[in-house]
């Protein structure tokens, strides 16, 4: 698969997720008020996949990769890898943002967030084809002592708005790089959100 397809591809799979019905929070509200977050924690699964066009920069820089080899060289295991582990503290740090405060209890626990897509479509390819910024992760609360899952919400999809065509890309690379937080880091602090609002039942 070429380079844009693949990017292509991690869209249109984003989109889909986004069918998946919401999960049921059965958890009561004292339930809730009980609870005290002691950190989140970040993983992908095996076949994850990750459009971040800083990532794979990165990786290219590191191992002094030319840019018309990229897209194949970050297509490897140890490219993908190299890549989930500078994304993964980012999403961290995002979905983190996101929670603090609002599990004050005394239960300590833990939310684990497994993530399956993470899509960040690059100029070129709103340019050129279209495309969105998403991600599709699992996301599991667990105690924090025991490791056992209290409430999993499977497949929570985020979306963030990424504007298309020449012009709207141009607007947009204005608007991202006036905000404080960088694209990646403001998709997980949407994730985040979407999140906290069924765990909590926030509108």
């Amino acid at each position: 698969m070429s380079g844009l397809a693949r990017l292509a591809a991690l869209g249109i799979a984003c989109a889909l997720a986004g069918c998946v019905t919401t999960a049921e929070n059965s958890l009561s509200q004292n339930d809730i008020a009980s609870m005290r977050l002691t950190g989140v924690t970040v993983s992908f699964t095996p076949d994850a996949g990750v459009q971040w066009e800083d990532g794979f920069r990165a990786y290219a820089i590191a191992k002094s990769i030319s840019d018309d080899q990229i897209p194949t060289a970050t297509n490897t295991p140890e490219g993908n890898a190299y890549v989930r582990t500078l994304l993964a503290p980012v999403i961290q740090t995002g979905v983190s943002k996101s929670m603090a405060g609002q599990l004050v209890g005394s239960r300590p626990v833990r939310l684990d967030v497994m993530v399956k897509r993470f899509a960040l479509a690059s100029a070129v390819q709103r340019i050129l084809i279209g495309g969105g910024r998403g991600m599709v992760a699992d996301a599991n609360l667990v105690d924090a002592r025991t490791g056992a899952v209290i409430i999993a919400y499977p497949n929570l999809v985020a979306t963030t708005y990424a504007a298309q065509g020449i012009v709207g890309t141009v607007v947009q690379a204005a608007i991202d790089s006036a905000s404080e937080q960088s694209v990646a880091e403001k998709l997980a602090s949407r994730y985040g959100q979407i999140y906290r609002n069924w765990l909590l039942r926030q509108s």
